[in-house]
């Protein structure tokens, strides 16, 4: 899998620097709601490939081999931002055995692709969009959660297809 890193944004409270005093401290209850960003992965990637040096594409493909299996990217704002959170957190949780399948046999796939390409002789940018075919074709599970072209499994716009998925939650806080 061609992945992407991205950057999360953390809140800092001020310090106060007279920790003498005791000084009461209004709460502040108004919900301040910030901009999701959405990273598409495969428009990364594609990115990167058709933009990478030579050198480039062979130290990627190398850092593919032999890897660990990927995890499911979530995206912790959009639960934060959600009114229904913990919902959300708790069918992701529910998933975590069929994500780790998917991305099992998605990494195994991707080995068999850079073997298969090597051994045929095709370049690291052709290796490198098989991969990227590859996973083009898998499960809308596997794509929600590397946000593969579509926006991820914590995405407003992806709460119907989590229920879905998650036939057997119980909200048992309802």
């Amino acid at each position: 899998m061609i992945n992407s890193i991205s950057s999360q944004h953390y809140a800092v409270q001020p310090v106060r620097n007279n920790t003498n005093k005791v000084e009461p401290i209004a709460a502040n209850n108004t919900q301040v709601t910030k901009a999701i960003v959405h990273y598409d992965t495969r428009k990364n990637a594609v990115s990167f490939i058709e933009n990478a040096s030579p050198e480039e594409l062979a130290a990627k493909v190398d850092s593919l081999i032999g890897r660990m299996q990927s995890m499911a990217a979530i995206n912790l704002n959009e639960i934060m931002n959600a009114d229904n959170g913990f919902e959300i957190a708790e069918r992701i949780n529910r998933l975590q055995e069929p994500l780790k399948q998917a991305h099992q046999n998605v990494l195994n796939l991707e080995q068999e692709l850079i073997s298969q390409g090597r051994a045929e002789g095709k370049s690291d940018k052709e290796i490198l969009m098989s991969i990227v075919q590859m996973q083009d074709e898998q499960s809308d599970l596997f794509k929600m959660s590397m946000n593969w072209g579509t926006k991820g499994l914590t995405s407003p716009d992806n709460y119907a297809k989590l229920v879905e998925y998650t036939p057997n939650y119980v909200n048992s806080y309802a």
